[in-house]
């Protein structure tokens, strides 16, 4: 006698207890919140292994939060459906039923899948996280897949959920098209439900980072400059400090920050010397202090703040700025500084007829004054802003026996202090390219060591300052 349906024997493979399909869904939304908290726990490790030591964070904002929870989940729920397949079908069968190789190609497809896709998406992820968390410093500054790239993430979470159904579709053709597609309105709304769920308070914790990040705290902008290193220093011979003020009160004090603790300006200074005597004695004179100082500061502030440096032998400083023409987060710039050096205690003590005698030995003297406005004076003519760099340039052509005389007017903030010592080291590094190619035929950049000495000899970086007292 001939079965009932002994031409359909592939919908007997489907047929499955309820008793059955109700634990195996179970197991299902199980294995789909353990997924997506292993992959969401994972993902905040990354975040907190990228902690600087100024307190800089990996920070997603809610909609990039909320984007990668949502891929997280529909990842989960998607191995959360294969465990159900393997569950329901993985049961004894006779040894040669065609049915039992069925189950064996349709359970074959969901491990194997499962185990390609951990593999390739947990290089990734791994590789993604180390590059652009703590390898690379400030590097989820530089790029991120969200929202520029959110449909790779589309891309691969419909392969990834048609691939579950590649055996199932070829085995049964008629229905696995309506029950596929009932799948993928049942694993969105799990997936979108699981999603909200948020495992840990990543706002409080990044509060707790952030309230210790001084630049975050105090809204920290340092100045533009189109001339700057971006050279990071020895992390050992660099000293962070940070020169801020409280921008809802107009006339609030700067506050100074050392090793992320507040000091006062007068013992700045020893601060400093205690961090020098953790150093080698030859190591002192190669250290740089890098000055993140805000560009509203007045000058008369970061005046007194250079003559503590001074007085410690604290010469080599590296202002912090950020590019003019910056494209990124302006966090991302943080090791772009302008270098420059301090005179001595010497220089600064000297009468005014020893300053007047050394500005004297230059043919060519170049005042620069900056009143409180956005219009310098050069030599007595005004000059805008934007000129500042054209102008200088044109009067050391004029005469390359030169030095800048800078009066600085304690009034002034300091973007305008800075401003004029990059505009004055980016005329002369124009003129140095520009002498370069018509003696070498080759770039500054690219010239031998008796090349570039001679260059600079022509064009040297002299500038001199002066305060001016206030009124």
């Amino acid at each position: 006698m001939l079965n009932k349906n002994f031409l359909h024997t592939e919908t007997e493979l489907f047929k499955i207890p309820i008793s059955r399909l109700i634990a195996g869904l179970l197991a299902g939304l199980f294995f789909a919140f353990c997924f997506y908290a292993l992959l969401y726990l994972t993902r905040e490790s990354f975040r907190f292994i990228s902690l600087t030591a100024d307190y800089d964070l990996w920070i997603l904002s809610d909609e990039e939060l909320g984007f990668y929870n949502l891929v997280f989940a529909f990842i989960s729920v998607i191995f959360a459906q294969s465990v159900c397949f393997s569950f329901w079908l993985n049961r004894p069968q006779q040894f040669f039923s065609k049915q039992k190789l069925q189950r064996k190609t349709i359970l074959n497809d969901q491990s194997t899948l499962n185990t390609y896709f951990l593999l390739w998406f947990s290089e990734l992820a791994v590789m993604y996280g180390l590059t652009f968390g703590p390898t690379f410093q400030g590097g989820f500054y530089a790029f991120s897949f969200y929202p520029k790239y959110n449909y790779i993430f589309v891309l691969i979470l419909l392969v990834l959920f048609l691939q579950t159904w590649n055996s199932i579709r070829r085995t049964n053709k008629k229905q696995s098209l309506k029950w596929m597609f009932c799948s993928a309105i049942l694993c969105s709304a799990i997936a979108f439900g699981l999603s909200k769920v948020n495992l840990i308070d990543y706002r409080g914790l990044n509060n707790i980072a952030l309230q210790k990040n001084i630049a975050y705290q105090f809204k920290l902008e340092v100045p533009a400059s189109d001339s700057y290193d971006c050279k990071v220093e020895s992390q050992s011979l660099m000293k962070d400090i940070y020169v801020v003020r409280n921008k809802q009160n107009e006339h609030s004090t700067p506050k100074i920050f050392i090793d992320n603790h507040e000091v006062t300006l007068n013992n700045a200074g020893a601060t400093i010397l205690e961090f020098q005597n953790t150093l080698h004695e030859t190591d002192i004179y190669l250290c740089t202090y890098r000055l993140h100082i805000d560009k509203t500061i007045k000058m008369s502030f970061v005046t007194k703040i250079q003559h503590e440096l001074m007085n410690v032998n604290a010469l080599r400083v590296a202002y912090s700025v950020v590019p003019t023409d910056a494209e990124l987060n302006k966090n991302y710039y943080k090791n772009y500084v302008f270098l420059t050096r301090l005179p001595g205690n010497d220089a600064r003590n000297a009468n005014l007829n020893d300053r007047l005698k050394a500005l004297n030995r230059f043919a060519n003297i170049i005042e620069i004054t900056n009143p409180e406005t956005d219009v310098y004076t050069i030599n007595g003519q005004p000059c805008r802003t934007e000129d500042l760099k054209k102008t200088i340039k044109a009067c050391i052509i004029s005469n390359p026996d030169y030095i800048v005389c800078f009066h600085i007017n304690g009034n002034s903030v300091f973007s305008d202090y800075i401003n004029v010592l990059t505009k004055t080291k980016a005329a002369i590094n124009e003129l140095r390219n520009e002498y370069a190619l018509l003696t070498f035929r080759d770039e500054f950049v690219d010239l031998t060591d008796e090349q570039s000495h001679e260059t600079i000899e022509k064009y040297s970086y002299r500038i001199f300052e002066m305060n001016i007292s206030n009124k």
